[in-house]
């Protein structure tokens, strides 16, 4: 589980930190997602290819269309319900909460 962040979000004052093997900031990357580089320098640290990261966020212009144009498998946290804004075409996977995240990742890990 990997933290990418456009903000300045102190994991580890919010005691979070410890539930993700990776984090990658704006400021650390030089760079803010949309752009492909701050998706590269997470799969980077994740020693993964970007088509093997699932990347999900709550922005679809720069999380879901940013993590498509790097490469990288990408899903919509969409709280509100609402269509698909674009641009281009609606992700594969869009999730409601965190929670119905949790529950696709526990089934296809067979995990509880």
């Amino acid at each position: 589980l990997a933290s990418l962040s456009n903000g300045n979000a102190d994991l580890a004052r919010i005691g979070l930190d410890a539930h993700f093997a990776v984090q990658v900031s704006a400021r650390e990357a030089g760079v803010a997602k949309p752009d492909a580089r701050i998706f590269a320098a997470l799969c980077q640290r994740l020693h993964c290819a970007p088509a093997q990261v699932l990347h999900v966020g709550d922005d679809p212009l720069l999380d879901v269309v940013g993590a498509h144009d790097a490469g990288l498998q990408a899903a919509w946290l969409n709280r509100t319900g609402s269509d698909w804004p674009g641009p281009g075409p609606a992700p594969a996977l869009m999730f409601r909460d965190l929670g119905e995240l949790a529950d696709w990742c526990a089934a296809r890990l067979g995990a509880d």
